[in-house]
């Protein structure tokens, strides 16, 4: 009888112990959960702004498009007395320099909010 009870008491405390572990790894999966729900949402975030700037890759493409007409009739109009090659490809470079900046200050802004969407999903998760 007394093995019995050992037994049954050794089996609860197995049981006890195993039911606590799980409790902590079950409050652990939570803490997951919510983390991967953030980045989740982080995610969606970032598509969106990768959106934009697919948009204003397109517009450059299209500037840049328009601007090769422009060069082009520009070639055709230097043959009829028009714009001289260095006079445009002056032009050319200027506006190389002027979409170069502000992809890198648009690029900066991009970066800043993804950083401040950041802090702030890890901020919501450790609460």
């Amino acid at each position: 009888m007394k093995e019995v009870m050992s037994s049954l008491m050794d089996k609860q405390d197995r049981l006890t112990t195993e039911n606590t572990e799980l409790k902590l790894r079950l409050v652990e999966c939570e803490k997951v959960s919510a983390i991967n729900q953030g980045l989740k949402e982080e995610i969606q975030e970032i598509k969106k702004q990768n959106d934009v700037l697919k948009a204003t890759c397109q517009d450059y493409e299209n500037s840049l498009r328009s601007l090769q007409g422009k060069v082009q009739d520009g070639i055709v109009d230097r043959e009829e007395g028009g714009l001289g090659e260095n006079k445009l490809k002056e032009l050319l470079n200027e506006w190389k320099q002027e979409q170069e900046g502000e992809k890198v200050k648009f690029s900066e802004v991009v970066k800043r909010q993804i950083k401040e969407d950041t802090i702030v999903a890890v901020i919501q998760i450790i609460k």
